[in-house]
């Protein structure tokens, strides 16, 4: 799957700098899907909210760029693969037996995804994964019944590794 991504950035007036030196990885400890470039997936109104959350609330501008992402080779991708869902279970019962962690509810994706790198199950060059944001639906499938799909998560996707991922170079496109 090729998609189009987009990476939001602090605005120090660099655009020169972030098209020939970009992308760049997230240096915050708390990255949800460890270290790597972090970029929102197709939709670019994610990518706003980020520069308004993370940015403009700490009295700074932004910058987003945009770039095409090959996820079709190489990518754990949690949102549309169930056989990357399933090896992330896998990886918790591991955990588990293991003793790194308690049980399910005390697992943590980035430490998963540690976890996975240090015990060489982890071979992939890009993750993609959803939240449960404030703007999810749930569409039930029938009336009667509690079963319902999520649409409208936001989905990020974390590029480890760029040769092969990404096709072309940043480009700005806000401001």
């Amino acid at each position: 799957m090729i998609v189009t991504g987009y990476q939001t950035l602090e605005n120090l007036d660099n655009f020169d700098e972030i098209e020939v030196d970009g992308p760049f990885d997230c240096t915050h400890k708390g990255a949800w899907l460890g270290k790597g470039s972090y970029f929102w997936d197709t939709n670019l109104d994610w990518a706003h909210e980020w520069g308004e959350i993370g940015y403009v609330r700490r009295g700074k501008k932004y910058v987003i760029t945009e770039t095409i992402i090959d996820l079709s080779k190489n990518c754990f991708d949690l949102f549309g693969s169930v056989s990357s869902q399933q090896a992330l279970m896998e990886c918790i019962e591991l955990m588990i037996a293991s003793g790194k962690i308690q049980n399910a509810k005390s697992a943590v994706i980035p430490n998963l995804i540690q976890f996975m790198k240090n015990n060489g199950i982890f071979t992939y060059s890009s993750i993609r994964a959803a939240d449960m944001h404030k703007n999810i639906m749930r569409l039930k499938f029938r009336g009667d019944r509690n079963e319902y799909m999520i649409i409208n998560q936001r989905v990020q996707i974390c590029v480890i590794q760029r040769k092969g991922v990404l096709l072309r170079p940043l480009k700005v496109i806000f401001p």
